[in-house]
């Protein structure tokens, strides 16, 4: 009996084996980037490799499901397997990427644009070539087309007061050190790290505090600015929120000043209860507020309506010119 050679393909054990290298890649990268290992350059360049391999699995994939339609022979599983790990190993590329092109200028964000609350660098990466030249080509090729079609590229040519109505000074009717004390809590309460403080000399002193935080997912770094001024109603409050890096993650800078305002309304609340809290436009700054008239009801000491005689006063001088010689 005549037995015919069994067609055997090389893609599909070498799919599974470069699409294990592309998800043990993967992986390695955002454990390292989330435990502080490496820095985000790095990061950006290991999910590039590991997409790169993940795109030759499955090209692999595909010619060994083809070879073996047409010749038969074994291999499915091993490119099944392949393509499953590549597919694995493309989301986080894939998420990064779409993060970057979809988020563009979100890199720091504040209330006051024209005055931004001053953030003292703390070891900002400025050396990431890899993700400098990726964030000018997107700038320069990728957003200008995506804005025209995206809810995220339309909003952000927008003014800061029409893009984000909430992302405005606020002013508290407390003294500015309790806002100050406040402040510091809330920063507290979030874990984030304080790493520059202008504490209070006096209670309605000008105050500001500079904290340090990590994104939830890949444990990114942004600094958060609290400044803190008097102001007519009592205490005027911004806030600023930088990136360290150009990447992005599943919370925004935008995201970041709500945090901060949402935490400080509870420490507040908690402390105080309900006090007055008021979200100040930009065309309100320049206002000036008519003071309030308070009439309170006190005793006052009426006025005498003549001079008192008292008896010891001294008599008048008798040898002296009587008036009438003054007279005349």
């Amino acid at each position: 009996m005549k037995r015919y050679a069994i067609h055997k393909t090389a893609s599909a054990p070498a799919s599974r084996t470069i699409g294990s290298i592309a998800l043990a890649i993967a992986v390695t990268a955002f454990l390292a980037k989330r435990a502080g290992l490496v820095d985000a350059d790095v990061f950006a360049l290991s999910l590039a490799g590991a997409g790169v391999f993940a795109l030759i699995a499955l090209l692999l994939a595909l010619v060994a499901f083809h070879r073996i339609w047409t010749l038969g022979g074994p291999g499915i599983p091993a490119a099944l397997t392949g393509s499953l790990f590549a597919i694995i190993a493309l989301f986080p590329p894939a998420l990064v990427a779409g993060m970057l092109i979809a988020s563009p200028g979100a890199n720091d964000i504040t209330t006051d644009k024209f005055d931004p609350p001053e953030v003292k660098p703390q070891t900002v990466a400025t050396e990431q070539p890899f993700l400098s030249w990726t964030t000018s080509l997107l700038e320069e090729k990728v957003w200008p087309v995506v804005s025209q079609y995206t809810v995220s590229g339309i909003l952000s040519r927008l003014e800061p007061g029409q893009r984000a109505a909430d992302i405005v000074p606020r002013r508290y009717r407390i003294a500015p050190g309790r806002l100050h004390v406040a402040g510091a809590k809330a920063l507290e309460n979030l874990n984030w790290t304080v790493v520059d403080e202008l504490p209070p000399d006096l209670l309605d002193a000008a105050t500001r505090l500079q904290a340090e935080g990590s994104t939830p997912v890949l444990g990114l770094k942004f600094d958060v600015a609290l400044r803190i001024r008097p102001d007519r109603v009592g205490a005027l409050l911004d806030v600023r929120s930088r990136s360290r890096t150009p990447l992005r993650d599943m919370s925004t800078n935008a995201g970041q000043i709500r945090t901060v305002f949402a935490e400080i309304d509870r420490v507040l609340l908690e402390t105080y209860g309900d006090i007055g809290r008021l979200s100040v436009e930009e065309s309100d700054l320049e206002e000036t507020l008519e003071p309030e008239l308070i009439e309170a009801p006190q005793d006052l000491v009426p006025l005498p309506g003549f001079k008192p005689y008292f008896e010891e006063e001294a008599a008048p001088d008798t040898d002296g010119p009587d008036i009438s010689d003054l007279a005349g």
